[in-house]
């Protein structure tokens, strides 16, 4: 069997990762602890970060992070 170590979701931690995550995360997000991601665990932890994000400043918070985020 082949060694896939070097395609390990760092979300997930399942092997098949097939893309480098994102450079920036939502405030509460998961960041990935490999140099791979799964696009739909990237998407999914992306989503619930968001979500909570708003929950808790609404849509004055969000674009006041999304305007310093640099």
């Amino acid at each position: 069997m082949e060694d896939r170590e070097d395609d390990i979701c760092g979300l997930c931690g399942d092997p098949g990762a097939d893309k480098f995550p994102r450079p920036k995360h939502w405030p509460g997000e998961k960041v990935p602890n490999t140099a791979l991601v799964h696009a739909k665990c990237e998407e999914e932890e992306c989503r619930r970060a968001y979500a909570d994000f708003y929950s808790c400043v609404g849509d004055k918070g969000v674009d006041d992070f999304l305007r310093n985020i640099k």
